[in-house]
């Protein structure tokens, strides 16, 4: 159950119910309202007989007698899309580095995509200027902690010394026990130029990483978590610090409390990044959300794909879910990344997208952008349209040189 509440007026006492007692006695149990205050809102988590009715009844009492407002709606499952599947094993083609890139990593012989958004080039270009610290928290099914590729790369919590947290089991324990969040991972931020495996997005200096990775699991095995456990793990990411996060899922119940939690979480200047989805939809018709809910937030954007082939005109994958909302793209087909066990894999998706665009995003973000003012960068550089199924005119492709140029 989520809620939020703001001010109200005009003071009214009503007598409570039997299911009234029982909601007072079930919020009085430790632990069954977690207050959410970097994101806004209120989670009930209760074992009691009260369902979302008799909570919202009771609630609509509280209105007026003490004196507040409040939305409050039932929590619903999101997953990943189902296209995102895994091939089987490591390329053993993918060798020699890459020129394009200045890379030696040498699996980035397969990662032509970084090509397109003329990576290697804004690497350079950032290297020149003043970089700081930034974190990118991956919010999915956690990672492969003991990657040779991801070791070091890792944000850690100063209190405890962990790398996230997992909104499952809550512990400190996020390994990832479907893949998903590895590949996220790593291609968003896996080390590079290190002579192995390939090299993420997000870093400038190789030596140094200034952009380090919070893992955050909500996502189990099956791919399936929960919004109130998304939206745990978005308060988590503001409350220590994330400057930018991947959010590479989706579902298509919209909720007035998850938008006011994305949308606190972009005015408190956490950039955030979401999948558009996979089943060649137009997203008019057929929303996803968080997705959708960048239409209206200054500081989030939605995420197309697009091909992945540089010796080809860019266009949106066939495959890409896309709307008006989705006013960027990125490539998203056959993206070669860090998978589970130490090992490396091709996967499809505006997952992938995703966290291409937020390893972009945090690149930016080591150069001082923040918030709304690091997306605006993003939107100011992309490339004109490109052809698309929906005949959308706005859907560009991300161009991470232009982005640094605008950002130094």
């Amino acid at each position: 159950m989520l809620a939020q509440a703001t001010a109200a007026s005009d003071r009214v006492v009503y007598p409570l119910s039997v299911d009234d007692l029982e909601c007072e006695r079930c919020f009085a149990q430790d632990g069954a309202i977690l207050d959410l205050k970097a994101v806004g809102i209120q989670i009930v988590e209760s074992t009691c007989s009260v369902g979302h009715s008799q909570i919202l009844g009771y609630l609509q009492k509280a209105k007026t007698m003490l004196d507040i407002d409040f939305d409050c709606d039932p929590d619903y499952e999101v997953s990943i899309s189902p296209l995102f599947e895994p091939t089987v094993g490591t390329n053993p083609e993918c060798t020699g580095g890459n020129q394009v890139l200045w890379t030696n990593d040498p699996a980035s012989s397969c990662q032509r995509n970084l090509e397109l958004i003329r990576l290697g080039k804004a690497w350079r270009a950032a290297s020149r200027g003043h970089l700081q610290d930034a974190v990118l928290a991956i919010i999915d099914s956690g990672v492969d902690m003991t990657h040779p590729d991801l070791v070091g790369q890792f944000w850690e919590n100063p209190e405890d010394g962990s790398i996230g947290y997992n909104f499952i089991t809550n512990t400190t324990d996020v390994t990832d026990d479907n893949g998903h969040g590895t590949h996220c991972a790593g291609n968003a931020a896996a080390h590079t130029n290190n002579r192995i495996g390939i090299a993420g997005v997000a870093n400038a200096n190789f030596t140094v990483p200034y952009v380090k990775l919070m893992i955050l699991k909500f996502l189990g095995s099956n791919g399936r978590g929960s919004i109130s456990n998304a939206i745990r793990a978005l308060n988590y990411a503001v409350e220590h610090g994330a400057n930018v996060s991947s959010n590479s899922y989706g579902g298509t119940y919209k909720t007035e409390t998850a938008r006011v939690a994305f949308e606190n979480a972009a005015a408190a200047g956490h950039a955030i990044f979401a999948a558009a989805g996979n089943s060649g939809k137009n997203l008019k018709s057929w929303p996803s959300y968080p997705c959708e809910f960048a239409e209206n937030i200054t500081g989030m954007l939605c995420v197309a794909a697009s091909t992945s082939d540089p010796d080809r005109p860019a266009s949106l994958a066939d495959w890409s879910d896309a709307g008006s909302v989705t006013k960027i793209a990125a490539p998203g087909v056959w993206i070669y990344s860090t998978f589970l066990a130490g090992q490396y894999n091709y996967m499809s998706g505006t997952s992938a997208s995703t966290a291409t665009a937020a390893g972009v995003g945090a690149l930016i973000s080591s150069l001082g952008e923040a918030g709304g003012n690091l997306t605006e960068v993003l939107l100011k550089s992309k490339t004109a349209g490109i052809p698309n199924n929906f005949n959308l005119t706005d859907v560009g492709e991300i161009d991470a040189l232009r982005a640094v140029e605008i950002s130094r």
